[in-house]
């Protein structure tokens, strides 16, 4: 009820009503500001996280009623993400979020809030609706903030946000290595523990991709068999799930693959994640239907394409390669005319193009240059083939 209560106050102001408000300087404000701001830090180590929303509401609706303040920037950012995690709004939610972005130039407040208002806003709401590339350049730029004030708590939690989804847009796996081994170094001399589970997957993920090998820690499979552990921080099952299943995917273990997509690790569901995790989990369950065709999994497949076509009406950049490359592949196993399932093929490999992801476009191709070999297209196949190795390489 808080959270819908909360959504209905914000939803029915207009961007100048926002950005006209009167600023409360009043020292008991403040500090009731800064009560909520200090109970909503603790609470994602400490408290399960209907209560953490819960915080953010209340936070959210005291600056609301009583007027903004300098730290009216951090809490418009952090409740456009119970926004997006709670499914309310994705448009509301972005909305909110490109305020809270415009806020701290109102306030004067960029090198203290940037940190925490782009990791918010980019990592988890724009991330929906903006090029992927430009909300990683906005991560990067809230990790050097971070840096710069010398905060090197919230400059690791960018780029812990930051390296996953750089591998959605298709960076070199060794650029993203080479920055978590700089990253491992830098919290060894700052004593900065906190973050080394995401460090550990990351590598593992990387060396996954890189050369089929599994060299998962034991201090990963220990976390994964302790569910409870609050070693780890709050989102890191969830993380740890999603690139289980993204390599799984890559390497052709397709049962491996959708066992991470429902396995659901953890309470702390990006949607990021979901929508991204439901492509792989799309392509995996395509890939078991070519071997054993089961009405379940048809059924699941097209639940797969659902969420992408949703992803799509936010953000074509992001999102509309990868809802055309799942049309692809379900035409292919539907015995549809090899004119159409070419034509989604293609229309996946252009989308993939015009959105600079190079990796994805390099699949479309692979799995076109399957099908034709599939149905005798050999010389087609061959050029879809070539076009792969390009990108790939």
């Amino acid at each position: 009820a808080t959270s819908s209560e909360t959504y209905s106050m914000y939803s029915g102001l207009t961007n100048s009503e926002f950005l006209t408000m009167k600023e409360n300087k009043c020292r008991r404000h403040i500090a009731v500001m800064k009560f909520y701001s200090q109970l909503v830090t603790v609470s994602y180590h400490a408290v399960p996280r209907q209560m953490r929303q819960y915080y953010i509401c209340m936070w959210a609706q005291s600056n609301l009623t009583n007027g903004f303040s300098k730290l009216t920037p951090t809490c418009l950012a952090t409740f456009s993400c119970v926004l997006i995690n709670l499914n309310l709004d994705t448009k509301e939610a972005y909305r909110i979020g490109k305020i809270a972005v415009e806020m701290m130039h109102r306030f004067n407040v960029v090198a203290e809030c940037a940190p925490l208002v782009y990791l918010s806003v980019y990592a988890y709401v724009a991330i929906l609706v903006e090029p992927f590339q430009s909300c990683v350049d906005m991560m990067q730029k809230g990790y050097e903030q971070a840096m710069f004030n010398g905060d090197t708590y919230m400059a690791a939690c960018n780029l812990a946000q930051k390296i996953p989804k750089s591998l959605i847009c298709g960076i070199r796996l060794s650029t993203l290595d080479n920055e978590i081994r700089n990253q491992l170094k830098r919290d060894n001399g700052y004593s900065q523990k906190a973050l080394l589970p995401y460090w550990l997957i990351y590598q593992d993920t990387i060396s996954l991709l890189a050369d089929g090998q599994d060299v998962t820690s034991p201090t990963i499979e220990a976390d994964l068999l302790d569910r409870q552990s609050n070693s780890v921080p709050f989102d890191y099952l969830d993380c740890l799930s999603y690139l289980r299943l993204m390599s799984s995917y890559w390497l052709g273990q397709y049962e491996r693959a959708v066992y991470y997509a429902e396995r659901k690790l953890g309470d702390e569901r990006s949607k990021f994640r979901i929508v991204t995790s439901e492509f792989y989990n799309g392509l995996a369950l395509i890939g078991m239907f070519r071997r054993k065709r089961t009405s379940a999994l048809m059924k699941r497949i097209k639940t797969s394409i659902t969420e992408l076509n949703g992803a799509a009406e936010h953000s074509q950049w992001n999102f509309q390669n990868k809802e055309y490359l799942l049309m692809a592949e379900l035409s292919s196993i539907s015995n549809q005319s090899n004119v159409a399932i070419l034509e989604w093929y293609d229309k996946a490999i252009d989308r993939a193009k015009r959105s600079k992801f190079i990796h994805e476009e390099g699949l479309a191709c692979e799995l076109a240059g399957c099908h034709c070999s599939s149905v005798g297209e050999r010389s087609i196949a061959l050029t879809y083939f070539s076009e792969a190795k390009k990108c790939y390489s």
